[in-house]
């Protein structure tokens, strides 16, 4: 019994000490399967962002063969000066602040709808633009918005109003660009916050019924704390895509009329391909990754409080 007892601990050294030589082995095996998503995000994220920043102090031309002078800030204080950037970053928040809003008080209303609703092909119904490409999606609501074949045109002429002229009027175009939008993103808003609604323990709201509660009550005083930190990630979701949103400007408005659509999105694919300025399109760049990253910590630093609230 003695001799076991001596020995043990000299069994304890032995293991800590193929554990120490292991464990070197362990974190180059880990290297080793994350060295090919290290080396795309290298190649895809990182190295793009600093090769952006990089020409952003150019005065930059596309085609290789004109020359490329460096300015330095100048080109973020021409930005800065500029009254058409206001305007487009006004008309981004504008358009950013309606759709996020309007999506999310949509998605919320049809979620609660399909939640209690028994019908399954509804989910796969409201699904169906959220799956169309957003070029389509900008092509067919272009028709749609025809001022003298448009189907919506039509429907209000039968009523005996005057036909809207959707894409020739500065608000009503930014207007159209939200309406489509929102027509699209609406099921992606909905699909999180069903998901959210059927992941619920059931015990708080079956009490609350058998307490008596009203349907409003229980949305009140149950629910809508419950799904607080869903619709924080919707809201995430949802606010940093549309930031960007370039496709159905560019397949509906082009930014027009005017610049009334001229959202940063577009105003950077347009500097550089259609104005021939890379070095103003970067500098544009790096100004909205930093306004995203702004807006992407507020809204992480909300779903944080709402977790902490729940």
């Amino acid at each position: 019994m003695n001799t076991s007892v001596e020995q043990s601990p000299v069994k304890l050294e032995t293991l800590e000490v193929d554990g120490h030589k292991r464990r070197p082995r362990r974190i180059k095996f880990g290297l080793i399967l994350v060295a090919p998503a290290i080396l795309v995000i290298l190649l895809t994220i990182i190295y793009p962002t600093i090769y952006m920043f990089f020409v952003s102090f150019f005065r930059w031309s596309i085609i290789p063969t004109l020359p490329r002078h460096f300015i330095g800030f100048d080109q973020y204080l021409t930005i800065f000066r500029s009254s058409a950037f206001y305007g487009s970053l006004q008309a981004t928040f504008l358009f950013l602040l309606v759709v996020v809003v309007v999506e999310l008080l949509l998605g919320l209303g049809l979620a609660l709808l399909i939640a209690s609703s028994r019908i399954r092909w509804l989910r796969i119904s409201f699904l169906m633009p959220a799956v169309i490409a957003p070029v389509v999606v900008g092509l067919i609501w272009r028709f749609m918005f025809s001022h003298d074949l448009g189907v919506i045109n039509y429907f209000i002429s039968m009523m005996g109003l005057e036909r809207i002229a959707w894409l020739g009027r500065p608000t009503a175009a930014l207007i159209s660009i939200m309406i489509v939008d929102i027509w699209q993103w609406t099921p992606f808003a909905m699909l999180i916050i069903l998901a959210g609604i059927e992941s619920l323990p059931t015990e708080p709201l079956e009490a609350a019924q058998v307490d008596g509660a009203s349907s409003t009550q229980v949305f009140r005083h149950i629910l809508f704390p419950l799904l607080t930190p869903v619709l924080s990630i919707v809201l995430l979701f949802r606010a940093l895509d549309a930031f960007k949103t370039f496709d159905i400007i560019y397949m509906i408005t082009r930014g027009g009329p005017g610049r009334a659509t001229y959202l940063l999105s577009y105003n950077i694919w347009r500097r550089a391909f259609f104005e021939n300025n890379m070095g103003y399109a970067a500098a544009l760049s790096v100004i909205m990754i930093i306004l995203a990253t702004i807006l992407a910590k507020f809204f992480i630093g909300l779903l944080s409080r709402t977790q902490k609230m729940v």
